[in-house]
């Protein structure tokens, strides 16, 4: 059977993006996503190998563009300016896109999505080191920012913060607190 006109993988991938952000990375299936681009389910394997190149398709992208708009916020920026505008720009991120971030914690065993994981995490990486982080330290570096601003994002989604004060200036004290800290320690492994 020829692929229908007007539908492509790309065209796919577009709406299961779209999808996943309205009503979440668990709700995307073949016949949901059908449905959105109004065509049979059995015709999207004219395109793709099923559910999961779909799902792997959307954490590659989620993760290409967490890294990417990062890389733009941060762009002639040094040290603490830089690390405030990445961690704006994640919260913001998970806040936007919270099908796309969800999907970007799935499917790490595929080589795609761990190799778009690989090159956010480096390009953090590249921020904090900055500050002069011991390579052995790094990794707790990273996962300390990454998990603070999880945090902020998948608690802001929840509706869990109330209070009038704006999450953007939470965020930033946070942050800066998080690098005074880290700068205050002559070893960060004890």
């Amino acid at each position: 059977m020829s692929p229908r006109m007007g539908i492509t993988k790309e065209k796919i991938i577009d709406t299961a993006v779209q999808f996943v952000d309205e009503e979440g990375f668990t709700a995307l299936t073949i016949a949901t996503l059908s449905k959105r681009l109004n065509i049979r389910p059995p015709s999207l394997y004219n395109h793709v190998s099923g559910l999961h190149e779909i799902q792997v398709a959307v954490a590659v992208k989620g993760l290409t563009m967490l890294s990417e708009e990062g890389k733009q916020v941060t762009e002639g920026l040094e040290k603490a300016d830089a690390v405030l505008a990445f961690a704006r720009q994640y919260v913001q991120f998970v806040r936007e896109h919270p099908g796309l971030y969800e999907a970007a914690f799935t499917h790490f065993d595929e080589k795609e999505v761990s190799a778009a994981a690989e090159h956010l995490a480096d390009f953090v990486q590249s921020m904090m080191s900055r500050f002069g982080v011991k390579e052995g330290e790094m990794t707790h570096v990273v996962r300390g920012l990454r998990s603070l601003l999880h945090g902020f994002g998948d608690i802001s989604n929840k509706k869990g913060f109330q209070r009038k004060e704006h999450l953007e200036d939470s965020v930033s004290y946070a942050v800066r607190i998080y690098i005074a800290g880290m700068q205050q320690q002559k070893d960060l492994s004890h």
